[in-house]
């Protein structure tokens, strides 16, 4: 192959660009200045409430037209994980799903941290955190590791069940929203992890010491962040549930989510408008 045909082939994918190929939005930077940076070596002693937030684009192989996405939201301190589906990827949308996460949540929301995508730097999440009194963090460009606690979550939970298929219908947003009622259970409640505490460096090895696996749901009763009330719904809660009949309630709604999938390269354009919600706050 000649330099002329490989620069032919090429050049639809440098009109791209070189370092993040598959972006789908843009932020502004005026805003940008405006929030701080933090990065992955400042999450030590932090307490239940600071929450990292990415969101899980659900578009196939192609970014195109109109797709579904999941806002991913995993506390730092518990690992406890929440997914919710959004309509698209508009700003407002996102808020949205923001404030329902928060709402979800059985401990108080105190700081999130995203990446500097514009459907979280924008003019509609960043003053709502603001009048709510809820701290606003970003990484560093290009830096993946800034946000490694829902970088993490993204595969473990959306991507290594839902794969990489594309949905853009009614009937996948409805499956797909029954199917995170399912997961949040079974991943709070059953699904334990270890946190790593240090790291010794011996010669050319590393070793590496764990606190133990714990599920979120027992990390956080050990926090001390929950009053009676709400440390007795919880147990209620944990009580009344059956992992293997979640598990099973889990793949049954995949099965069904599965069959909506849209695998075709040319989709046609879907009405974003709708289903409504309301903006957050």
């Amino acid at each position: 192959m000649s330099t002329s045909t490989i620069d032919r082939l090429l050049k639809p994918y440098r009109t791209f660009g070189l370092r993040r190929p598959y972006t789908t939005r843009k932020s502004p930077g005026a805003l940008k200045a405006l929030i701080p940076i933090r990065t992955f070596g400042e999450w030590a002693e932090v307490k239940p409430g600071s929450v990292q937030v990415d969101r899980v684009a659900h578009c196939g192989e192609s970014t195109a037209d109109f797709y579904l996405n999941t806002l991913v939201s995993v506390d730092v301190a518990t690992s406890w994980c929440e997914c919710e589906v959004i309509w698209g990827k508009g700003k407002e949308r996102v808020g949205t799903g923001v404030h329902k996460t928060r709402l979800r949540l059985p401990f108080a929301l105190e700081e999130i941290h995203t990446d500097n995508g514009s459907e979280f730097i924008n003019d509609i999440l960043y003053p709502w955190c603001t009048k709510e009194g809820i701290g606003f963090t970003r990484g560093r460009s290009y830096k993946k590791n800034d946000q490694a606690y829902v970088e993490q979550k993204n595969w473990s939970v959306p991507r290594r069940l839902i794969g990489y298929d594309r949905y853009r219908s009614k009937a996948a947003y409805e499956q797909m929203q029954r199917l995170y009622g399912y997961v949040r259970l079974y991943v709070n409640f059953f699904q334990p992890v270890s946190k790593l505490i240090r790291k010794e460096r011996e010669g050319a090895k590393v070793r590496k010491k764990d606190d133990g696996a714990q599920t979120p749901y027992q990390r956080l009763l050990a926090s001390g962040v929950l009053d009676e009330a709400k440390r007795e719904s919880l147990a209620k809660l944990y009580a009344s549930l059956n992992p293997i009949k979640l598990r099973a309630q889990i793949d049954e709604a995949l099965e069904g989510l599965w069959k909506l999938a849209e695998r075709t390269r040319a989709p046609k354009p879907v009405n974003e408008s709708e289903p409504e919600h309301a903006a957050c706050g």
